[in-house]
């Protein structure tokens, strides 16, 4: 029997408040019903789902951290056997062993999430592993005991390559099952959608919390995963050197991205080991290079260094530290008279001062000199000193420190110089003895400045004043203004070639002589063909002659 909507709305109306009110509690409860069950029926789904998929990213997580640290396991192996000495091969070794300790804290790790779909081939892949940690671990030990030849011996060979191809299968097999279980997760997931759609439609609110909960999860563990996923497939087309993203996140997204992390410096140690052999390489060719071209220079200098030293007209002798001789030349043979099978590279210095002291060529204090000598290779100072043999000869000596420690001396007769010297000095002790008692002013000044640069005890009597108190001064800074200004224009026109006179006479006031009347004789002096440098006055004071004729 049919009904029409009028007709319901009459049976409604015709029912009581009471029956009313219980057929909306009756409604109400059976609504809470219905979203009580549909919720339990989506959290039993969302924890299947959960369950699922923490097992499949744990499993993930430990297929990748098993992948790298067997690869590295294989790599610290190859270093073990590679090594070209037992103390190499145990520090490859003990790389190995932690290597080893990881994989198996893994596997232990991955036997806790174990399901009934993966059970078989993860007892197959565990026992693999076992004798693979085991194999490794008998590797290292006679790597380190026995020689990396013996270590060579145990791994490099097909009974080991079988193992790591069976562990590859093993991992892919596994990878296949997880891929029947990410179908799983799918399924679950097309589940707990519709289950969502359910929940749309009994209330806007369960609308937001669906979405609310699809950005979450989409945010918190999809874009991670496929951010890891990315880096990982750019990590395999070659770019080693990434920023591996979600690191950082203490659950099993960050576990994964840090197992990225351990296949990628795994690569990229290799990539570094592979480049550095090859620098080291290239750097041997380089050092056997320079080895050649600085054996070549070295053999060239020291024949230079010979060739010089043999045609040096001075003496030449060099010393190390301990006053042993490194080199001499013949010309100090011949200045000192000793032969050359005393004055030779590794005699000693001691060795020719006692020749020289029993041939009569040295009279001073031998232990004293050779103190003496000790001590300024110690100080590393230069010196130069004039010494006078027993025979009259005067041997000049400089004396230079080396790079190392080492001393070097050259020894030159300097006898026709020096007594030239002494003569020179003679002469100009007598030149100034000379001008000193000459009766006439004797004045020098600078041919620039006309500043006074030497004058005589006569000057001193003529001026009233002392030598000091002239020497550095002009005329104009000495003496009243009109006399400056005079005596300076007379020795400009003398100097300038504008004074046809040699000799003039001038009234000076002097600073405590008071006025004189002088002759003055001027005199531009030159030296080594350039301009005058000097202005030479003779000044005469006719004083006392004029007054007595007046």
């Amino acid at each position: 029997m049919k009904l029409s909507w009028n007709g319901i709305r009459q049976r409604i109306d015709a029912m009581t408040v009471r029956t009313k009110l219980y057929v909306l509690a009756a409604s109400f409860v059976f609504l809470i019903g219905l979203m009580v069950l549909v919720a339990i029926h989506s959290e039993r789904k969302q924890r299947a789902f959960q369950e699922l998929l923490n097992a499949s990213l744990t499993a993930s997580r430990n297929i990748e951290r098993a992948n790298g640290l067997i690869y590295a396991a294989v790599m610290e192996s190859r270093g073990v056997y590679m090594s070209p000495d037992r103390d190499s091969a145990r520090r490859y070794g003990q790389a190995l062993l932690q290597r080893l300790d990881d994989l198996a804290d893994v596997v232990n790790e991955w036997r806790l999430v174990v399901r009934g779909d993966d059970a078989r081939q993860f007892a197959s892949f565990k026992l693999r592993i076992e004798q693979f940690i085991e194999f490794r671990k008998e590797l290292v030990r006679r790597g380190s005991t026995m020689g990396p030849a013996a270590g060579r011996a145990w791994g490099d060979n097909e009974e080991n390559r079988a193992v790591r191809t069976a562990l590859n299968q093993d991992l892919e097999s596994l990878s296949a099952i997880y891929a029947l279980r990410t179908l799983e997760i799918r399924r679950i997931a097309a589940t707990n959608l519709q289950a969502s759609y359910l929940m749309i439609g009994l209330g806007v609110f369960f609308v937001g919390l669906a979405g609310a909960l699809i950005v979450l999860f989409r945010r918190a563990i999809l874009d991670p995963i496929l951010d890891i996923a990315n880096t990982t497939n750019r990590i395999a087309k070659g770019k080693i050197k990434l920023v591996v993203p979600h690191a950082k996140r203490s659950d099993e997204i960050g576990g994964l991205a840090r197992a990225v992390e351990a296949f990628q410096d795994s690569a990229f140690r290799v990539i570094e080991l592979e480049r550095h052999e090859q620098e080291m390489e290239q750097a041997n060719e380089a050092m056997a290079r320079e080895r050649s071209l600085l054996e070549e220079q070295v053999t060239t200098g020291k024949w230079q260094l010979d060739a010089a030293v043999r045609n040096m007209p001075q003496g030449v002798i060099m010393l190390d530290r301990t006053a042993k001789v490194l080199v001499v030349n013949e010309q100090y043979r011949q200045l000192y008279g000793v032969p050359a099978r005393i004055a030779k590279p590794g005699s000693t210095l001691r060795e020719i001062l006692d020749h020289r002291v029993a041939s009569g060529a040295f009279s001073g204090d031998l232990e004293e000199y050779l103190a003496s000598v000790m001590k300024r290779i110690s100080a590393r100072k230069p010196t130069v000193a004039d010494v006078e043999l027993a025979d009259g000869r005067v041997i000049r000596v400089s004396e230079r420190p080396m790079d190392g420690g080492g001393w070097v001396a050259t020894h030159e007769d300097y006898t026709a110089q020096h007594r030239a010297e002494r003569t020179l000095e003679r002469t100009e002790r007598f030149l100034m003895a000379l001008l000193e008692n000459v009766p006439e002013a004797v004045v020098a000044k600078d041919a620039k400045t006309l500043q006074y640069v030497f004058v005589n005890r006569a000057t001193e009597k003529l001026f009233g004043i002392g030598r000091g108190q002239i020497i550095g001064k002009t005329p104009r800074e000495l003496f009243p203004e009109t006399t400056g200004e005079l005596l300076e224009r007379f020795d400009r026109e003398m100097l300038d070639g504008t004074s046809g006179d040699t000799q003039t006479v001038h009234t000076i006031e002097t600073p405590t002589n008071q006025s004189r009347r002088i002759a003055v004789r001027r005199l531009p002096i030159a030296m080594e063909g350039r301009p005058s440098q000097f202005l030479l006055s003779i000044i005469e004071d006719c004083t006392k002659i004029e007054r007595e004729a007046a």
